[in-house]
């Protein structure tokens, strides 16, 4: 290792008698710089996202050859606190701060986001690395000295849009859960899977309500229109386009419970002991209405989905 490295980028790394040295954290930390570039990462607080495990999918399959090592997002994330430079300090829900100070705690992504674990980076490192040109001087350094052999790709693979693009093709590979991995793995894939269906559901229709027509976006990204499953996801583990509708979030609680449903024709069915106030909020004066669907039909709801919610909720 050059010793010309930066304290900040000298890492304690595990490693294997048959592969070496292990890559998860260089890895994290070239995804962390893209973040920054990215715009991912706007103040120093740096939470398990689905892009961020995008981005660790993207370095890895790029950097490590398949069957070397298990792609593991939350054992980097959760290991650099250890760290002597002090360079990642992890921080957690109030009353939780002995979770994270025992290993057998955080052993899996969906613990690090029960206990919203998120990541502070020293003072000085987070500084430098809102200036793009000092990103781009550790990104060459974290490669000579971790992946000497390598180069990074031009584009790095996007595993979330190809999700989005399957979830749109109602593709059968976002039906049920992969049998295929390990444990961590498939939570990964799991966690990525919901965040294209939330992405993608509204995009399909405008990012607007197909009940409501309420359409409110913002400069900054985000969208107040759900991406609802129409059979719950538990129940059925589908994704696709076909198992999906794009509702405001009164609507979308509504769906959820009951409390409305939708007919053979694609207009809107309320409850018959439904209960309500007086209010330009209601539901009731949705009952009759058509929805509002794109207008490729391949992006509809399927219609053996929307019997099975009636049936469920007795319509």
């Amino acid at each position: 290792m050059p010793m010309a490295l930066p304290d900040h980028l000298r890492l304690n790394l595990g490693s294997s008698r048959m592969h070496g040295k292990a890559p998860h954290k260089p890895i994290l930390l070239l995804t962390v710089l893209k973040a920054f570039d990215d715009g991912l990462i706007v103040e120093n607080r740096i939470a398990p996202s689905a892009e961020l495990v995008n981005l660790f999918h993207g370095y890895w399959a790029a950097l490590v050859p398949q069957g070397h090592f298990q792609r593991r997002f939350f054992l980097p994330f959760y290991h650099l606190k250890n760290e002597r430079s002090g360079l990642w300090k992890l921080h957690t829900l109030p009353g939780f701060e002995r979770s994270i100070s025992r290993s057998n705690s955080i052993n899996s992504l969906g613990s690090l986001i029960a206990f919203e674990a998120h990541a502070k980076l020293r003072a000085d490192v987070y500084q430098r690395w809102l200036d793009a040109e000092s990103r781009a001087i550790d990104r060459q350094l974290l490669m000579a000295a971790y992946f000497p052999d390598l180069e990074l790709p031009a584009e790095l693979p996007d595993h979330l849009r190809d999700l989005e693009q399957r979830i749109a093709t109602n593709s059968p590979t976002i039906v049920g859960v992969q049998q295929q991995g390990t444990q961590e793995e498939e939570e990964e894939e799991v966690v990525l899977r919901s965040a294209a269906f939330k992405r993608k559901v509204p995009e399909l229709y405008g990012y607007r309500c197909a009940i409501t027509g309420l359409q409110v976006r913002s400069t900054r990204g985000p969208s107040l229109i759900d991406a609802c499953h129409i059979v719950p996801w538990a129940d059925s583990f589908d994704d696709t386009i076909s198992n999906g509708i794009a509702l405001c979030p009164n609507m979308h609680r509504a769906f959820d419970r009951g409390l409305i449903s939708i007919a053979v024709d694609h207009t809107v069915l309320v409850a018959r002991d439904l209960q309500e106030t007086e209010s330009i909020y209601a539901i009731r004066p949705f009952a009759g209405k058509p929805l509002l669907l794109p207008g490729d039909v391949r992006y509809r709801p399927a219609p053996e989905k929307l019997a099975r919610h009636r049936e469920r909720f007795g319509y």
